[in-house]
């Protein structure tokens, strides 16, 4: 699956370069707060962390905008359950790689407004090689603040609010191959909200 999106992201970004009326690339930096969900028998929590990565806006008028995104939290999953004999604790990064649309709400030459909806997957890597990368559907939610010094060059800041998609019965799993199965009793996505913030660099046609 993230071959196949990964080729999409790219055929789709050669045809919006040309649609463009400029391009946007932000490299930030930021944090992404805790989140604890119930699992049969325990709980389990993908814990703060720093995040960082970089994201692509391609302006296609005054009012609209479409992104990809790629964010990397460095953080740790631990997970308990006694009646499924889960007990883990390990170092993960939590990957996403998202794309959608910007509405964009300008209040001076200078500054900006805007908010949009992603869509994309994400994929839990373990660091020490120890388990299986997963890679599930996600979706993100993210609004911020765009101020430009220049006409090249600015400073944004950005909330986000990014999640797995996961249905009703199904498991997050980090470790399918030695049976560490996180199974989730109800439909109760992770919710990982998180700020971030960095330099906006602008290449106008």
């Amino acid at each position: 699956m993230k071959k196949h999106f990964i080729i999409t992201i790219l055929l789709l970004s050669s045809l919006l370069t040309v649609r463009a009326q400029s391009i946007d690339i932000f490299a930030f930096s930021g944090y992404t707060f805790a989140d604890k969900f119930p699992i049969t028998g325990g709980s389990a929590k993908i814990h703060d962390g720093h995040t960082f990565g970089g994201s692509v806006s391609y302006n296609l008028s005054e009012y609209y905008a479409f992104e990809i995104m790629y964010s990397r939290q460095e953080s740790r999953a631990t997970a308990f359950s006694k009646y499924q004999n889960i007990d883990t604790d390990e170092p993960i990064s939590v990957n996403y790689i998202l794309a959608g649309g910007n509405r964009l709400a300008s209040i001076s030459e200078q500054a900006s407004f805007y908010g949009g909806i992603k869509l994309g997957a994400v994929v839990y890597a373990a660091k020490l090689n120890t388990r299986d990368n997963i890679t599930k559907f996600a979706a993100g939610l993210s609004g911020g603040f765009k101020y430009t010094f220049s006409k090249h060059i600015g400073l944004r800041l950005q909330a986000n609010l990014n999640f797995p998609i996961v249905d009703a019965g199904a498991s997050l799993w980090w470790s399918p191959g030695s049976g560490v199965d996180v199974g989730v009793s109800s439909y109760t996505p992770i919710m990982q909200f998180g700020f971030t913030g960095g330099l906006v660099f602008n290449l106008a046609k």
